[in-house]
């Protein structure tokens, strides 16, 4: 071995060791000792700006626009419903029962005697007002006994709901002996009496028998009371 051999080798000539961290961190000039801005390749590697990770920059402004869409859809389903329930009831009926109006111009006043059955014409009924309806109502005798109570009621449109309200059960139809119609004939609960109604136009003429009167009898005296209270104008 020479002596050329073991003279150190320059500094420039010596194998490095390994990398010197400063000489590679990005940013930094180690000749000068100035930092420098970091390359575009260490920009990408250190990944987005906190701009571009703060969540709350990009959701406000799609968040007001979500509330105005849900605004604007909720107020159109809000219309089409309104707009279609109000085309249903247009187009649909009315089912309310409408209460019956009095037409009848002839004077709701009982006749003294009708037939066999006569009433005393100094005691004059007067007519009373029950639950939206005139009534009127007196006692007929016949042979010197009270064998009837007659009543009018206007102004009605159904019998069969005027026999419910009066008390009236086991209620059936009636022929007419003139073959013109029928009648509704029933019990009164209460006294166990028997009673049949007409209808003269919109008035109920009730005959209650006294004396267990058929209901063939009851239901053509009823009829010719209305008759002949309507043709007394």
């Amino acid at each position: 071995m020479t002596d050329h051999e073991n003279e150190p080798l320059p500094d420039e000539e010596r194998p490095r060791r390994g990398a010197d961290p400063a000489e590679d961190s990005p940013g930094t000039d180690t000749s000068a000792g100035k930092t420098t801005a970091p390359s575009a390749g260490q920009a990408a590697r250190r990944g987005p700006s906190r701009a571009a990770d703060d969540p709350h920059q990009d959701d406000r402004a799609p968040s007001h626009k979500v509330m105005a869409v849900g605004t604007i859809v909720v107020l159109v389903i809000a219309l089409v419903v309104g707009f279609a329930a109000y085309a249903i009831n247009s187009i649909q009926p009315s089912t309310r029962s409408a209460s019956p109006v009095a037409s009848s111009t002839w004077k709701l006043e009982l006749p003294v005697q009708i037939g066999d059955y006569t009433r005393d014409p100094n005691a004059a009924a007067s007519p009373s007002t029950q639950a939206g309806s005139t009534v009127i109502s007196a006692t007929y005798s016949k042979g010197g006994k009270d064998s009837a109570v007659i009543l009018m009621s206007r102004p009605q449109a159904d019998l069969k709901k005027f026999m419910s309200e009066a008390g009236m059960t086991s209620v059936t139809q009636q022929e007419l002996s003139d073959r013109s119609g029928t009648a509704l004939c029933g019990v009164d609960a209460d006294h166990n009496d028997t009673g049949c109604v007409v209808l003269q136009g919109d008035t109920a003429v009730l005959a209650m028998g006294l004396q267990d009167q058929s209901r063939q009898d009851l239901a053509d005296l009823a009829q010719q009371i209305g008759i002949q209270a309507a043709g007394s104008k």
